[in-house]
């Protein structure tokens, strides 16, 4: 694979790892609004934790495999 098409797939990856990690802080934001308005019980805030998680390990996976690539 040529340097330029590299290149794209790199940018490709970071643009995806991007949108993950800016899903984060949407859904931290959220969540602490919404817990500061007592809104939320125990399972529901542990429910979008375990989805802010999932996409902290995509990212964690997905630096990885830049790095390997590399």
């Amino acid at each position: 694979m040529n340097e330029d098409k590299l290149l794209k797939v790199y940018n490709l990856q970071l643009q995806n790892l991007s949108v993950k990690a800016q899903s984060i802080q949407t859904l931290a934001h959220t969540l602490n609004k919404a817990v500061e308005g007592g809104e939320l019980d125990t399972e529901y805030i542990t429910d979008v934790v375990d989805i802010m998680a999932g996409f902290a390990i995509d990212i964690v996976n997905g630096v990885g495999e830049i790095e390997v690539g590399q």
